[in-house]
């Protein structure tokens, strides 16, 4: 770990203004390096965000967690509002403990949970037993008291597709076939009526961590918001199912009985997240100084299981089941 005093890059200047700030790092001898390289496929982590494992001495092992947002991504992000999520979820036992805000240099300074703490692999969620912590964890989430922060994946599309233009290159040529079927899918959803409730709204396998006796920690809490749970759900079951017919058992866990209506509330969510997450991916690509990171491969599989979804046999009479 290197000390404060010699930042690479604008994302380390950002970080050290951070830990200069921190009230429990005052007039110690503070080094960090950085916790996770970005990665934007397969998987989309640390893409947004760079972050750093802090300690008081070049050797300590590292006692904090440092998460600086990508400041070409500030209109993407909201640290105010993590931070309050993450205190909210920490204090279910749920999260490690955000100790410190850094609202200009957006970041964000926590705990660290230490290595023995591992990020989920899909195999692993798809263990009944992990699908139930992680549905129990997202069941209190959801029982506490609003975040008071809205979101839709809908509004957020629709806040996609304008940044990024009609006429953006990027985008599929196809892109027309999923944004119809994507507002087929709100209009099926508000005519069925929805609820809203406090939710994590990222629970994917890099932000589910687990310890080795099966305890799960929630990390990344920039999605964080009060949305439909079954958004939420279906998202989940988006990336740990990878059949439609593994969602069903999954809905019982989750739900305490299965019902098709939920069924197809989730697989129309998953097909919203799926063109969500391809068209923030694009958005990033345009913004981002990183170059090396692929965007637009994790966007054109995003898109892709989107296109098949709603291509797929059935899903116009499934929206009609909602």
């Amino acid at each position: 770990m290197k000390a404060l005093g010699m930042p690479a890059d604008t994302q380390e200047r950002l970080a050290e203004a951070a830990l200069a700030a921190a009230p429990m790092l005052a007039g110690r001898a503070v080094h960090y390096r950085e916790a996770v390289p970005g990665v934007a496929s397969p998987s989309y982590h640390g893409v947004e965000s760079t972050s750093y494992l802090v300690g008081e001495a070049a050797d300590a092992a590292p006692r904090y967690f440092l998460k600086v947002g990508e400041r070409a991504a500030a209109a993407l992000l909201d640290p105010s509002a993590a931070f309050r999520a993450a205190q909210r979820i920490a204090s279910l036992g749920l999260a490690p403990r955000p100790l410190h805000l850094a609202e200009a240099e957006g970041a964000i300074l926590f705990e660290s949970l230490g290595p023995e703490w591992r990020p989920a692999t899909l195999d692993a969620l798809r263990r009944p037993e992990r699908m139930v912590t992680v549905f129990e964890a997202l069941r209190r989430i959801g029982a506490g008291e609003p975040f008071e922060r809205r979101w839709s994946v809908f509004e957020a599309i629709r806040g996609l597709r304008s940044f990024l233009g009609e006429e953006a290159d990027t985008l599929p040529q196809d892109s027309w076939f999923l944004f119809d079927w994507v507002d087929a899918i709100e209009a099926a959803l508000t005519a069925a009526g929805t609820e809203i409730r406090p939710a994590h709204a990222d629970p994917h396998a890099s932000n589910l961590l687990f310890s080795p006796d099966g305890a799960l920690r929630l990390v990344d809490f920039d999605m964080a918001c009060d949305t439909d749970p079954h958004y939420q759900l279906g998202a989940f079951l988006n990336e740990a199912c990878q059949f439609d017919a593994q969602m069903k058992p999954a809905i019982e866990m989750a739900e305490g009985a299965y019902r098709d209506a939920i069924f197809h509330r989730c697989r129309a969510y998953a097909a919203a997240d799926d063109l969500h997450w391809g068209l923030r991916a694009l958005a990033m690509d345009r913004l981002s100084p990183r170059r090396a990171l692929e965007f637009r491969k994790y966007a054109a599989w995003r898109f892709l299981r989107c296109r098949m979804r709603v291509g797929g046999p059935g899903f116009e009479e499934s929206l009609r089941s909602l």
